[in-house]
């Protein structure tokens, strides 16, 4: 197996118990071949969401479906588009949306290189998910995590150039990127952004990644933001308990500017082949306190179903939060990429 193909390297077992995807089904179908050189994939995902929160109501919404196409040259050079199947739809309604942003719907258009001169480096330029911190999306529906603005930064344009051997023996793998600011858009803005993630398996159930990204935010009128991530995760030998903690220094944030420091504790269990609990607790200074819980099921090769509930305690007077979700979630494809995979490495 190729060395820049990391998630699968670094921590397969790990992977393969928290992903909680579908991706075995997704390899069976195979990519179309264009002659010797060329292949085509596809993957899909739609989720659709019903959501009941005390402070915002009932909802339903397709917040992370999306669709993929990829092609691919020789394994070496691989071209990606992204888009976001909910920005299709007008208020999430089977109505299409009149004000359709492409811009808004392609949250990925780069290319990678990989094997660059022979060696195991890899450069991926154009609008991408940078990488940074462990990503972990084990809740059932994990975008509800208030550290998600922390713990991402994604659909800008930039250049990550990805080390796959490490740096001088220290890490496994180091990523350095160069990135615009202001996301979402089909314009290449001002790169002002730089971050490093460093990854580093201590054992084989343990690994340690650090990162820090420096971007700035003139757009939003705050300044030069910080964010410094330092995170554990582990498993325990067969697999059926994995845990997790993060801690993230900022400064200048939009979402927290009266904040610099979060952190987040959590914790799955396998209780049966296709059902997994999750636990997990969020914690924002000066902010809120959260707790979590989520159980997860797969239904068929392609259809699972979750559910979660999370209380929030906010530090200020705004009353308390309870919330409920559930997710039913099916995806196709032939990659075996899914979102729901970027727990520590990112997008492909």
């Amino acid at each position: 197996m190729e060395p820049y193909v990391k998630k699968k390297l670094m921590i397969p077992l790990l992977l393969s118990t928290m992903t909680f995807s579908m991706a075995s089904s997704a390899q069976e179908v195979e990519p179309i071949y264009l002659g010797d050189d060329f292949t085509i994939e596809y993957d899909a995902e739609v989720n659709t969401n019903l959501v009941d929160a005390r402070a915002n109501g009932t909802g339903i919404n397709l917040e992370g479906s999306y669709v993929s196409l990829a092609t691919e040259w020789r394994e070496k050079v691989r071209l990606v588009l992204t888009g976001k199947l909910e920005e299709m739809f007008q208020n999430n309604d089977v109505q299409l949306n009149e004000d359709f942003d492409l811009g808004a719907f392609v949250s990925e258009a780069y290319i990678e290189i990989r094997e660059v001169g022979g060696t195991p480096i890899a450069i991926i330029v154009g609008k991408q998910p940078i990488p940074f911190g462990q990503n972990v999306q084990a809740m059932p529906m994990f975008r509800s995590n208030p550290l998600v603005e922390l713990q991402e930064i994604d659909e800008v344009y930039g250049l990550t150039v990805d080390l796959t051997e490490g740096l001088l023996g220290l890490f496994d793998q180091v990523e350095i990127s160069a990135f615009e600011s202001e996301a979402g858009d089909m314009e290449i803005g001002k790169i002002d952004g730089m971050s490093i993630r460093m990854s580093k398996m201590l054992t084989e159930q343990w690994l340690l990644t650090a990162s820090h990204s420096r971007q700035g935010n003139d757009h939003l009128n705050s300044g030069t933001e910080k964010r410094t991530s330092i995170g554990l995760i582990g498993e325990s030998e067969d697999g059926s308990l994995v845990g997790w903690v993060e801690g993230v220094l900022f400064s200048n944030n939009p979402e927290y500017p009266n904040s610099d420091f979060a952190i987040t504790v959590g914790g799955q269990y396998q209780i049966a082949e296709s059902t997994a609990v999750v636990v997990e607790y969020n914690y924002v200074e000066e902010e809120l306190h959260q707790i979590g819980a989520g159980v997860k099921t797969e239904l068929t090769r392609n259809l699972s179903v979750g559910a979660e509930v999370r209380y929030t305690n906010y530090v200020d007077q705004r009353d308390s939060d309870l919330s409920f979700g559930i997710t039913f979630t099916y995806r196709f494809g032939n990659t075996g990429y899914s979102e729901n995979e970027n727990y520590l490495f990112g997008a492909e």
